[in-house]
């Protein structure tokens, strides 16, 4: 058995990661065009009833940490395993021995968590 994941078992958890952040960031999204949808209901009452309470909810949910630190968390787990399993002094090395490549929703949370991931190793 090997001390390290194997690179398809990281790009399945890299995959899942980055599936996850999207999540994250359509959900705002959609949360403000249900405002953007209230603002132009062009009916005095829906307006003044759901406008505030709308745009709170978006105000709440923009502000509040892009990447949940749960998520953080399980990403540098990821990394530091690699990196001290593998015997890799970089991530990067690790996807060079692997020859994989990440979607950059990954690298992005990678880079949250303390982890720069290079362009090359990007899709």
């Amino acid at each position: 058995m090997a001390n390290v994941i194997s690179g398809t078992d990281y790009l399945v958890l890299a995959n899942e990661y980055a599936s996850v952040r999207d999540a994250i960031v359509d959900q705002k999204d959609s949360m403000f065009d249900a405002v953007y949808y209230v603002v132009f209901l062009q009916s005095l009452y829906p307006e003044v009833d759901l406008l505030s309470p709308t745009w709170e909810a978006y105000q709440i949910n923009a502000s509040s940490s892009a990447i949940p630190q749960g998520i953080l968390t399980a990403v540098r787990a990821i990394q530091q395993h690699v990196l001290n399993r593998g015997g890799y002094t970089t991530v990067d090395a690790y996807l060079a021995a692997e020859a994989i490549t990440v979607p950059s929703g990954w690298a992005i949370l990678s880079e949250a968590a303390g982890f720069t991931i290079s362009a090359i190793y990007i899709t």
